[in-house]
């Protein structure tokens, strides 16, 4: 099932849309990405460790950045298990 929804989004925002072959689905990814860290979150959470902005600002600058073919890989991952 799938529902119609509106919204209003900044214009870099707006711009990178246009340039997708498939707006629905970038936003979905992009929105599936979310929940999926909300969820990482909410485990760790349960575990005992709190997680901040500041923690994951420090873990950010940090790590290199992820080739395209591991970020691609980990959206596949991401999509199968949704």
């Amino acid at each position: 099932m799938t529902a119609k929804r509106s919204i209003s989004v900044p214009d870099d925002v707006s711009e990178w849309l246009d340039g997708q072959p498939n707006v629905s689905a970038a936003i979905t990814a992009a929105v599936r990405a979310q929940m999926a860290g909300g969820r990482v979150d909410e485990v760790m959470r349960r575990a005992g460790i709190e997680v901040t902005e500041a923690g994951k600002a420090r873990w950010r600058d940090r790590l290199e950045p992820m080739p395209a073919d591991v970020l691609d890989a980990g959206r596949r991952l991401l999509d199968d298990a949704a």
